[in-house]
């Protein structure tokens, strides 16, 4: 068995082209949960920051002449300059240290952590809050921090007078919340994933067992079985395709083996005598039953005989297979028939006939070898066909329609017997049964291949027969009138 080879299976392809897009889903749903978890944690911890900015600055009063801010119990374990964290659950942190600084509108410390930048300009009126109010971030000790600003009006021994409050706690607890649950948003479609992989896996696999029955029925077939394939009742509709065009290939391929059976007993049944007869010639050679001259020169004709056989015979097959697009070429027929008279002219003279070559430059785009195969037995017929010193030759014409081959003898004609099987494989209308029957058959089924047709017919002068024309009609342009079944015909 051959090995098997190919692309990603059907099963890989869905999990991939299925499981991909998942994922990228589930990365971009857990970024914006991520995205959005952080902007609730912001909203959520910056309105506890205002809320402790208002808390500290309802704390501020007038003692002494100056301005006093006194924190409660409660409200230094939040803002202890020394705590981190106000409280650990395990080790996790359940509420992170905050800062504050109270300074005047010129930035003059009042009260809180110095290290705290006092806030530069003047905040805006906060849409939400209805107060000057800013929302930060910066930097303390090399740490991110979120801070809040507000505006407090006081009063004291001037009058009223604004103080900025600053309240900021470090950013990495919110953060952290956020990553938490982006974690866990991450860890529960990551579960939802691989779940989903599996059942892909499942669901590719009960689709996929009609194919692999299927697979298991072509297997199971011998090589010389090549009817169609049965379509089940249960077989999906996405399979009726190909099971479509695999019976196609069958019929081709039963097709193909048919015209190979053909050729095999055709070539062999025309083989097997001049092979018997070159048997016999050789035997009598050797047995001194004929002199070895006689014998060595019918076994030389017997011999030319067989190979102009076997020629016509793969010609023949070549017709049959039709024309590869390798094959198709734009040449000049007038030249193209100018080769097939010189290679002919030897037997053209040792006869003493008269050849006439009527042709102008002819250019034509198709299968160059059929037309020479066509004018070669064309021309080889005309020539047997003609006595000694009678005339024959070719002539080349172009029109609207095509192009026309003929070629022309003035030897006896077709009989009655001739036109009727004229185009029969086989049947030869030669003297004394010389020549397979293959020259007229091959040269239709070659006109067909090129899209044209052949016609040989009888050439009458005075109502008496004076030879015989055999045309060859090309169309313009090569496959025009492939397959037609006027491909060829015979005339009296």
């Amino acid at each position: 068995m051959a090995e098997r080879r190919g692309g990603r299976a059907v099963r890989q392809r869905l999990m991939l082209w299925l499981a991909l897009p998942v994922a990228l889903f589930i990365l971009v749903d857990a970024w914006a949960s991520y995205r959005a978890a952080a902007g609730i944690a912001q909203s959520a911890f910056d309105r506890l920051l205002v809320t402790s900015a208002h808390a500290l600055a309802d704390l501020i009063h007038l003692e002494g002449g100056e301005l006093q801010i006194t924190l409660p119990h409660a409200a230094l374990e939040l803002y202890g300059d020394e705590a981190e964290v106000a409280g650990r659950r395990g080790d996790a942190v359940t509420r992170s240290r905050m800062i504050y600084r109270v300074s005047y509108l010129n930035g003059e410390y009042l009260a809180g952590e110095r290290a705290v930048a006092p806030y530069a300009g003047l905040a805006p009126v906060h849409p939400r809050y209805g107060v000057r109010l800013a929302l930060y971030g910066t930097q303390l000790a090399g740490e991110p921090v979120r801070m809040a600003a507000l505006w407090q009006p006081v009063e004291t021994h001037d009058g009223m007078r604004y103080v900025v409050v600053q309240v900021g706690e470090p950013s990495q607890y919110r953060d952290r919340i956020a990553r938490g649950i982006l974690w866990q948003t991450l860890a529960r479609q990551s579960a939802l994933l691989a779940l989903l992989v599996v059942l892909i896996w499942c669901v590719a696999t009960v689709a996929l067992r009609p194919l692999r029955v299927f697979a298991r029925q072509l297997e199971a077939r011998p090589a010389t079985d090549l009817e169609p394939v049965a379509v089940q009742p249960q077989t999906p509709q996405e399979l009726l395709p190909a099971v479509s065009a695999f019976n196609g290939l069958l019929e081709r391929a039963r097709e193909a083996q048919a015209a190979q059976q053909r050729f095999v007993a055709d070539a062999s049944h025309q083989l097997r005598t001049p092979l018997a007869v070159l048997q016999l010639q050789a035997h009598a050679g050797l047995a001194g039953e004929l002199p070895a001259r006689e014998a060595l020169e019918q076994v030389a004709a017997t011999t030319r005989r067989t190979a102009r056989v076997v020629q016509q015979l793969l010609a023949w097959n070549r017709a049959r297979a039709g024309v590869p697009a390798e094959q198709i070429a734009t040449v000049d027929l007038r030249a193209l028939l100018e080769e097939v008279a010189v290679e002919l002219s030897p037997l053209i003279a040792a006869r003493h006939q008269d050849f006439q070559l009527d042709a102008e430059p002819c250019p034509w785009t198709g299968p160059a070898w059929m037309v020479r195969e066509i004018a070669m037995n064309l021309l080889h017929n005309a020539l047997t066909y003609t006595p000694e010193g009678g005339a024959l030759g070719m002539r080349l014409q172009q029109d609207a329609q095509g192009v026309r081959l003929v070629v022309h003898d003035d030897g006896p004609g077709l009989s009655a017997q001739m036109q009727r099987d004229l185009f029969v494989p086989f049947v030869s209308g030669a003297v004394g049964g010389r020549g397979a029957g293959l020259g007229l058959a091959i040269c239709r089924d070659l006109a067909q291949a090129c899209g044209g047709r052949l016609v040989v017919e009888n050439r009458r002068v005075d109502g008496a027969v004076r030879g015989l024309d055999a045309t060859l009609v090309l169309p313009g342009w090569p496959g025009a009138s492939a397959g037609r079944p006027d491909a060829s015909e015979s005339r009296p």
